[in-house]
């Protein structure tokens, strides 16, 4: 893996939303997350740079692919 694994925080920043909303991405199963640790309030989620692209991608309008 060349790049690190990406934060909420920094996920939100990229997409230009707010943390919550990446959450609920998350939730949804519209941003994919690596999960590292569960637990009761909260769980420790992680993003890869390329899945975060990705999403881009696919959700660009008027795109050519």
């Amino acid at each position: 893996m060349s790049e690190s694994l990406l934060s909420i925080k920094e996920v939100a920043r990229r997409l230009g939303i707010r943390p919550s909303t990446v959450r609920v991405g998350v939730q949804k199963g519209v941003i994919p997350a690596v999960l590292l640790w569960k637990g009761q309030r909260r769980s420790l989620v992680r993003f890869r740079p390329e899945d975060i692209e990705k999403v881009i991608r696919d959700r660009t309008i008027g795109a050519t692919r």
